[in-house]
């Protein structure tokens, strides 16, 4: 069987190699041209990047070959990947958006990802077909020149965003913002101080190769010992493509997506604006989430991994709110897809609204969670591999309803992810360790 091009979250790899090579973006970009063209679509997208040194390349391939396949690109530089989502939503004028972004991963590697003029991923049936056509050039398309950067699109999606909120709504607060030297880097000041905040800023200066490195979302020890020494009242770390944020407390304590599910929930639910008392989390979310929300009369509905899954479920459910333990959140009283500016400013505006801190506001108690990520040799189906099915039955047993296993690969890394969660850090440690030990008995290591 082919190996599929798109994963959990578009096309990913390492830059300049395939899928990533010149000769498979140019085709991409022809085939979603020729797939719009099919479907009787406008033959436009928004294309847009984040701060990685191969961004410019990619869009160059991707945009330039849809051009010469007979459509339309604008090229609007540097913009976090909701953004797009945003204004291909907003404006109704274009048939796609592209994304060129590997989000979290390191500054070596790249990505495309696609949207749809509704500003939700594209469903796995037009990635397919997309693929389709791509199997039909046998030859490397033709790559128009971009045109220049239209930069208006940023301050759109500002105005876009300042305007969810009243006048003032962070006045007085002062804040620390890491961006990750990513996406977010020009919007994430002007955006807060937009809204009265007095900001202090981390890691906004991409060189094209520190997007990630050691900052953001996925370092928010960072933010955190910041946010104490300069006596802020909370912090934010964006990740490079600024889709999702972490937030830290006053006292430096970090905040993740469970936390921001169980504030916003509360807060939508108090309004009247919580659709069948209903949260959409994937597997991944602490078992305590579960618990603080039934003690709120909220139902708390579990999905895959993934924000295109956590939508779908959002959309069969009709829930407003869904999001990932990562910081991907999605509200949908205000988009389609997680926004890290987007979100922080929310909660933190219920924070001032409440006039409580977000320390006293952020009170989810968790299970001892422990997640581990192994590079393994071989990836079997998991259904296949006796041995650790064996294991993780026998753990379920011993939990006894009071804890949690979880066994995924990743759909973006080579890596097998285990997740515990028991009464006990040190009973979540030992079942963790003892199922990663036969993880790589039965796949070896990589």
């Amino acid at each position: 069987m082919k190996a599929r091009l798109f994963g959990t979250d578009g096309v990913r790899g390492v830059a300049y190699k395939p899928p990533l090579d010149r000769a498979t973006v140019a085709r991409l970009g022809a085939a979603l041209a020729e797939s719009l063209r099919r479907h009787d679509r406008p033959l436009r997208i928004l294309l847009a990047g984040d701060t990685r040194a191969s961004t410019a390349d990619i869009a160059a391939w991707m945009g330039g070959s849809f051009i010469a396949a007979g459509g339309q690109a604008v090229w609007a530089g540097v913009l976090p990947t909701p953004a797009v989502s945003h204004l291909v939503r907003e404006t109704g004028t274009f048939a796609a958006g592209v994304i060129v972004s590997a989000s979290h991963n390191p500054a070596r590697d790249n990505g495309i990802k696609l949207v749809t003029a509704g500003g939700t991923k594209f469903p796995v049936a037009d990635e397919h077909d997309v693929e389709r056509r791509i199997d039909e050039i046998g030859h490397e398309p033709a790559v128009a020149p971009l045109p220049t950067v239209d930069a208006g699109w940023g301050e759109r999606y500002l105005d876009l965003l300042v305007r969810t909120l009243p006048a003032g709504a962070l006045a007085g607060q002062r804040l620390v913002v890491d961006a990750a030297n990513g996406a977010g880097s020009p919007y994430a000041g002007e955006l807060f101080s937009r809204l009265g905040a007095e900001v202090a800023l981390l890691n906004t200066r991409p060189t094209g190769h520190n997007i990630n490195r050691g900052c953001g979302a996925l370092h928010p020890e960072v933010l955190a010992a910041e946010v104490v020494r300069c006596g802020a009242v909370a912090g934010v770390a964006l990740d490079g493509d600024a889709d999702r944020a972490i937030l830290v407390t006053g006292t430096g304590r970090v905040l993740n997506g469970d936390d921001v599910l169980l504030l916003w929930a509360r807060a939508l639910a108090r309004r009247g604006a919580l659709p069948g008392a209903v949260v959409v989390a994937t597997v991944m979310s602490n078992l305590g989430l579960e618990d603080a929300l039934r003690e709120e009369g909220i139902r708390l509905v579990r999905c895959p991994v993934g924000d295109r899954a956590v939508w779908e479920t959002m959309e069969r459910e009709g829930a407003a709110l869904g999001g990932e333990q990562s910081g991907h959140v999605i509200c949908r009283h205000h988009a389609v897809t997680g926004d890290g500016l987007l979100t922080a400013v929310q909660v933190l505006a219920l924070a001032v609204a409440a006039g409580r801190d977000l320390e006293s506001q952020a009170d989810l108690r968790r299970y001892p969670q422990i997640q581990l990520n192994l590079r393994v040799a071989v990836r079997r189906p998991l259904a296949e591999v006796e041995e650790l099915a064996a294991a993780t039955a026998a753990a379920e047993q011993a939990l006894d309803g009071h804890g949690r296993v979880f066994i995924r690969y990743s759909g973006t890394e080579p890596l097998l992810r285990i997740m515990v969660e028991a009464a006990s850090d040190a009973s979540a440690r030992s079942i963790a360790d003892h199922l990663a030990a036969v993880a790589r008995e039965q796949l070896g290591s990589a």
